[in-house]
This record gives structure tokens, sequence and C-alpha cells, in this order.
């Protein structure tokens, strides 16, 4: 049953009888529908079981475990530090809101009650190190300013040049949507903007056409056109007032 629900149908433009070859030949693959066009055939196929069981020779399958597990520790434990001052967490990274590197104050500045302890964040190059993405992409002078998040592994992260003196500012933007390509057909509709009115409530969703291949059961393909809907949704935790969060069941201290 496990093998079933994983290894569904796929497809794969093919430019040349090589890779047609390649595909009717090799063990890897059960081929189940193929259509030729011109220049170019889509063939529709499933991986079998020898696929799903082989490991490349140059995968050391317990050094790979221990660093993954090492990782993952070292990443809760830097969450567990960050507390409420952290936004975003990944496999492998996360986004914490810190002190500005080098920034001086003035005299009679005094920093919000979450930032009044800066974190040690040990930065480098080792593993288990952290490094600074938006610094190495775009230089020290730029830093995120602004950062939503409308559901799991889709965020818009805003990043700001702070000596450009430009009226009104411009942002760079890291955004990420899951199981939607972001392109120019798309910046229009997904953007950092849209995802704010989707976490403020000012739109129900964002949809948006999607070209998809559609297998039939007597054989054959067709290409449709569909809309394709994201829309904010936020299970893990209970949103409570200034978008803090608490876990389900939470409940206030006694005083």
């Amino acid at each position: 049953m496990g093998l079933q629900t994983r290894n569904k149908d796929k497809y794969a433009l093919v430019n040349s009888p090589e890779e047609m070859h390649e595909f009717l030949s090799d063990q890897q693959y059960k081929v189940s529908d193929i259509m030729c066009g011109s220049e170019k055939a889509l063939v529709r196929y499933k991986q079998t079981e020898v696929a799903q069981s082989k490991i490349p020779k140059a995968v050391n399958s317990v050094v790979a475990a221990f660093v993954t597990c090492y990782g993952r520790l070292m990443l809760y434990e830097l969450m567990e530090k960050a507390g409420n001052n952290l936004v975003y967490g990944d496999t492998d990274s996360c986004m914490i809101i810190t002190r500005r590197s080098g920034y001086v104050p003035s005299p009679d500045f005094v920093w919000p009650p979450h930032l009044q302890k800066p974190l040690d964040l040990e930065m480098g190059e080792y593993l288990g190190m952290l490094t600074d993405e938006v610094a190495e992409k775009y230089g020290s002078d730029y830093v995120a300013t602004r950062f939503v998040s409308p559901c799991a592994k889709t965020y818009s992260l805003a990043i700001e040049n702070l000596k450009s003196e430009e009226t009104p500012k411009t942002f760079k933007y890291i955004m990420r949507c899951k199981g939607f390509g972001l392109s120019n057909k798309t910046k229009d509709t997904i953007n950092h903007d849209s995802y704010v009115n989707l976490v403020k409530k000012r739109l129900p969703n964002i949809s948006v056409p999607t070209t998809q291949f559609r297998g039939r059961h007597e054989g054959g393909i067709d290409l449709i056109t569909a809309p394709k809907k994201l829309s904010f949704v936020y299970s893990k935790r209970k949103i409570v007032d200034n978008y803090e969060t608490r876990e389900w069941g939470y409940k206030e201290p006694l005083p």
C-alpha cells in the first residue's frame, strides 16, 4: 500500500531517440503511455521497486543520518533560544528578529524588551555554524526588515538597502510558495502584498491559472488549464492578539 500511494504517475518530455530508448529499456521505469509530437514525445511512467530501493554508491546513509540528526538538534536548540523572536523555521534554516549588526544607537535609545538581550549566534562557514544568507547574497548594506507567511513553506522576506536615500523605499524580495511556480507571469498575483492581504483576511484566496497534464483511463493525456488557489492556512498554534501565537490548550498562569 505504501508503494502504491507514493509511486504516482510521472511525466517526462523526451527530445531524442536515445532518451526514449533509456525509458523503454531501463528497469527503473515502467512506461504506461507515449504521446508523440512532431519533435518531442511525452512519456507517462512509474518508478519500479528497483528505482525505489536503489541507493547511489557514493551515499553513506549512516553519516548522512548522523549529520542530519545533529543538525536538527542544533536547529531546535537555536529555536528554543530565540523564543518569540523566531518568525520562521525550516529543515536547515530559521529567521530570527535580532539587532542589526554594527548598528550603534543614540545614547537615549531604548531597545524594545524582546531585543534587550541579543542572541549569541556563532557565525562561520563550518559545520554547525550559522551564515547570514541575506548579507551573502546582497551585501552587508542590506537587511531583512519585513516578513509575512500565509502558510507552511510559503513566505516573503523584504530586503532593504539601509544606505539608500531613495523615496519611497524600494525592496528586494526573497519569496517561496509551495506548490506554485514563481515567474514573471505570476508576479502580479503572488507577491509580498498579496501575502499580507491573505494574512489580514482582505483576500479569501489567490487564484492562479495553471497548466496540468491529466491522464485518461483508456489511454492518452489531456492538457488542461485549471485554477489553483492559495489560501491562508495556520493550524499549528492559536493566533492571539498582536499576531502572537500560543500552543493549543494554553492557559495564562494564575496571578
